[in-house]
């Protein structure tokens, strides 16, 4: 005999559930009764085995694999306000009229003094480049009806009075919108010193809301003149702007 006739393999005690341990051997000489207390009991394994696998998912579910523990359900989202390090107001209204302020700001009188003057500087030169424009297409109308221009030189003419005609238009928007980026500028510099003189003078006051008020834009209806630090504001805005021409 080999060595290897001699190795035997011991049968294995563990229970496997086979389908012959199952149905306990349909072709045993075990009573009827005996077969299906049998099956009733591997039912009921099976039955068990599912169950467990059930829990498992479930726990897997709500336990992150891999986290360490199971996920916490989410706190209800809570607000939370803003800190604000300042003393509140009494609560009181103010009030400032930009016409006012529009009609006395030394800032804005200069400002708009230059403005109308760098306009008019520019409709003036416009008109002188309109007028000669308009005496070369005149002086191109008369020879194309005296019939001295050839057809090429009527090509070429009509290209370059239209070339001038879109170079003059187009220069003239660009200075227009330069005027306008430096009025829009000027407006934004005059709302900065209009806060900063504001909280100056507020300061004295204490006061919880400063509105600003126009006659053609009225956001408010009534106005309690008792209420009204124009004046002061104002004094604050023109001198500051004062320091600063110094």
């Amino acid at each position: 005999m080999s060595e290897f006739d001699e190795i035997k393999v011991e049968p294995t005690t563990e229970s496997v559930p086979t389908n012959e341990n199952c149905e306990c051997n349909a072709n045993s000489s075990q009573p009827a009764a005996e077969k299906k207390s049998c099956k009733c009991k591997c039912g009921l394994i099976i039955q068990c085995i599912l169950a467990v696998a059930v829990i498992v998912l479930f726990i897997l579910h709500f336990c992150g694999i891999g986290y360490g523990s199971c996920k916490k359900s989410a706190a209800p989202e809570t607000f939370v306000p803003t800190v604000v390090n300042a003393e509140p107001g009494d609560g009181s209204v103010l009030y400032v009229d930009l016409d006012s302020i529009n009609e006395k700001y030394i800032y804005i009188k200069d400002k708009k003094a230059e403005l109308e003057a760098e306009m008019q500087k520019q409709e003036a030169a416009f008109k002188q480049r309109q007028d000669a424009f308009q005496k070369k297409y005149q002086q191109f109308q008369q020879n194309l009806q005296s019939g001295v221009l050839t057809e090429v030189q009527v090509q070429n003419t009509q290209t370059q009075l239209q070339a001038e005609y879109e170079k003059m238009e187009n220069d003239y928007n660009t200075v227009i919108n330069k005027l306008t980026e430096t009025q829009v500028a000027v407006n934004k510099a005059m709302l900065d010193s209009l806060y900063a003189a504001a909280a100056r003078v507020n300061q004295e006051y204490n006061s919880s809301y400063i509105l600003t008020f126009q006659k053609d834009m009225p956001l408010l209806i009534y106005t309690d003149k008792t209420k009204d630090i124009t004046e002061q504001v104002l004094f604050e805005m023109n001198k500051s702007f004062k320091e600063l021409k110094k």
